[in-house]
Formats: structure tokens, C-alpha cells, sequence
């Protein structure tokens, strides 16, 4: 919108400043061949009095009167003949004040300035004319911007309809900005959609089996021993885990936090995430950190990243996780790297979406439910960074963070 009010002052400026130059020059060339009737009557005048043998021009004249030195007016060959005939000369002064001009007893005599009348036919239409071209030029410049207006609301319909929407605008439209906005607000709708069905779809899937255990131990609640008791409470303890993460991951899909960047010590953060994931079961992480080694990062969601990628190698790694960061090409790599069985290319753009897991074998032991790399990828776009998957030199998966120094 700034955009748009920007183009559209400098536009009207330059418009009225070109129109009100232009409309003064044809003011003064065609206000010199239309002399008001007032004029005429002057020039008879001053022709009657210079005629008299001893004129007395102040007296019988209301307008002021000197003599001017021949040379003083630089008239052309035609006006002096004229002067010499005894025709009085009319000329615009700089401040488009009209004088006149005779040849009087051997002098060169300049009356004036003679008043004008105020209102004359042509200052009526050269107003008007003004006023035309404005309004012309404002047209032409509401015209494309109407039309594009015209254009996105046609495309906004069909959103209420199911169709995908297609903003047919220009580039160089001075509603694009808008037309980008609106894109981005469909594509955020699309995914809050999206992300709907699969939480809808993954809650129905996952809540599924512990419900039909808890159901049929609740009618068995007599004959249950300690083993089946157990078990009810570790799937009572699975489906608050669940919900726990669906509501953490949909409250940081709805809307990007306020950020807090700070410096953060990479070096610091691992040893000390190496000692809490230690008692989980698992291999240990080995970390290869030089010192110092420090990035712009809010502390808290750049944590929670970090802890989720080494989640996830322990669930997967045979013995070996190697947490490792170096600097390439101005940007820093953190990698987390596992020897287990590692992620297939075809299903690496598709694991960072939510409630996405591989088969079922390997995810048998994690306990997981897709949600954690999804909110990898999510902080990072939050940081400006990218969450990049490869294969490790341990054999297993290679998870990247990649972020600014």
C-alpha cells in the first residue's frame, strides 16, 4: 500500500506541476493575439493625444508614461515600421504586464502597465482545459489499476468455490505487492488445511489401537494382573505424549513466535545436551565441536531443534551417533550423524512433513509420531535456515542444520 500511495502522489505532482507550466505558456502566447476591447480604446486614446501640438500626457492620460531610449526595446523590422506609421505597438512585459509603445515628437514612449480585465473568455477556457487534461490523466492512470482490481477480485472468487487460485496480474501491476500478499495467505491456508486432515487422519489412526486395548481392558478390569495394568498405563501414558505434541506442533505451525537472536555457543549447547540425553536408551553421541564455535540463533527453538535430530538418531542408530559442525562457504553446518539403516532419497522430501514416518518395522522402536522433524524444518525457516538430509559417512542418515554466522 505504501507503494501504491507513493506512485500515486508522485504521479498527481508531476501531473499538475507539467499541466500548470503548460497551460501558463499557451496563456501567454495566445493572451498576446487576443487583446481584451479595452486595449483598442487605449490605443486610440494615446494616438488622439499625441497628435496635439503640445500634448500633456500625464494630464490626459490615466496611465503612468516615460520615455525610453530607441535603442532600450529591441523592436523587430515590422513592429517599427509600424511605430514610424504611427500605430501604437502592444508587448507583454516578464511579469505579463501589457505596455504600449508609440513614436511621439521624435521619442519612443512606453504607457502602461495597462490593467487587464480579470475575466476574459480565454482564461475561462484555458481553466477548463486544464481541468480536462487533469481529469483525462487521472483516468489513464485509474483505468489499469481498476481493471487489476477488477482482475483479483475475479480471482479471489473461486477460492470460495474449492478451485485453486490462479492472480493473473502483471508484475509491474501496482496491485502485485497485494497479489503476492494474497498468495502467500492462500498457500498458509492451504497448508493450516492440510495440516487439519493429517492431524484429523493421524489421530484417528494412532488413538485407534490404544483405545481398543484400553476398551477391552476396562470389560476384563476383574481378571487383570500386573503385566496387563501395565500395559493400560504406558498406552494412557502414549496418548498424552500424543496430544502433548500435536497441540506443541500446531501451536508453532499457526504463527511464527517473536524470536529472540542472540549468540549462542554451538560448543556449549552440545556438551550440555550430551549429558542430558545421556540416560535415554540409546548409543551415546560423540560431538567433534571446535571451539569457539558460536552462531545467531534464538537459544530456546535452536535447543529444541538440536534435541529432536538427536531424538531421533538414538532411536534409529545401531552404536554410533557423531554430533559434528563446521563452517562452509559463510554458513554454518550442524550434522547429526547415525549408523543405523538410514533414509531412502525417495522418501527424504516427505519425512519433514507431519505425522510422515517410514515403514513400520523401523518405526517400531522409536515410539515417535512424525511430528519431530517437522518442527526441525519449521525453526529453521523461522531462522532463515534449511534442514538438509543426506546420507552419513557412519552408513546411516546424515540431519543438517544449515545457519547464518
Amino acid at each position: 500500500m505504501q507503494r501504491l500511495f507513493l506512485q500515486f502522489y508522485l504521479f498527481l505532482l508531476v501531473l499538475l506541476i507539467a499541466l500548470g507550466w503548460s497551460i501558463e505558456q499557451l496563456w501567454q502566447v495566445w493572451s498576446k493575439d487576443e487583446l481584451p476591447p479595452s486595449v483598442a480604446l487605449w490605443q486610440q486614446q494615446i494616438k488622439l493625444v499625441l497628435q496635439q501640438p503640445r500634448p500633456d500626457l500625464s494630464a490626459q492620460l490615466a496611465l503612468p508614461a516615460q520615455v525610453l531610449p530607441m535603442e532600450s526595446v529591441p523592436f523587430p523590422a515590422a513592429e517599427m515600421h509600424a511605430l514610424a506609421q504611427g500605430e501604437i505597438i502592444p508587448l507583454f512585459g516578464h511579469q505579463n504586464e501589457l505596455y504600449l509603445f508609440a513614436l511621439g515628437q521624435e521619442q519612443l514612449w512606453q504607457f502602461g502597465p495597462v490593467q487587464l480585465e480579470a475575466s476574459s473568455p480565454l482564461r475561462l477556457w484555458l481553466t477548463l482545459l486544464f481541468f480536462l487534461l487533469l481529469g483525462i490523466a487521472v483516468a489513464l492512470w485509474l483505468w489499469p489499476l481498476a481493471r487489476d482490481i477488477r482482475h483479483l477480485q475475479r480471482d479471489l472468487s473461486v477460492v470460495g468455490r474449492g478451485k485453486p487460485l490462479q492472480v493473473s496480474l502483471p508484475g509491474y501491476s501496482m496491485l502485485a505487492p497485494i497479489a503476492d500478499s494474497v498468495r502467500q495467505m492462500q498457500a498458509q491456508i492451504q497448508r493450516l488445511l492440510s495440516l487439519q486432515k493429517e492431524m484429523t487422519h493421524a489421530v484417528s489412526h494412532e488413538l485407534r489401537t490404544p483405545l481398543a486395548r484400553l476398551s477391552f481392558a476396562l470389560e476384563m478390569a476383574s481378571q487383570l494382573n500386573a503385566q496387563e495394568k501395565q500395559l493400560m498405563q504406558q498406552d494412557v501414558l502414549v496418548l498424552q505424549r500424543l496430544v502433548d505434541e500435536m497441540l506443541d506442533y500446531a501451536r508453532l505451525e499457526v504463527a511464527m513466535p517473536q524470536l529472540q537472536p542472540e549468540q549462542v555457543d554451538l560448543s556449549e549447547l552440545l556438551h550440555s545436551l550430551q549429558e542430558q540425553l545421556a540416560v535415554l536408551p540409546g548409543p551415546a553421541i560423540e560431538l567433534k565441536v571446535p571451539l569457539p564455535c558460536c552462531c545467531a540463533a534464538d537459544g530456546h527453538y535452536l535447543e529444541r531443534a538440536i534435541v529432536n535430530l538427536l531424538q531421533n538418531a538414538k532411536g534409529f542408530a545401531h552404536s554410533r551417533i557423531l554430533a559434528t559442525v563446521e563452517l562452509k562457504s559463510g554458513q554454518l553446518w550442524l550434522h547429526v550423524d547415525d549408523d543405523g539403516p538410514g533414509v531412502p532419497d525417495a522418501v527424504r522430501h516427505e519425512i519433514t512433513k507431519p505425522f510422515q514416518r517410514l515403514d513400520e518395522p523401523r518405526r517400531a522402536g522409536t515410539g515417535g509420531f512424525g511430528l519431530g522433524l517437522a518442527i526441525v524444518s519449521r525453526i529453521m525457516e523461522w531462522h532463515q535456515g534449511r534442514l538438509v538430509i543426506g546420507q552419513s559417512p557412519l552408513g546411516g542418515a546424515r540431519f543438517s542444520l544449515v545457519l547464518q554466522t
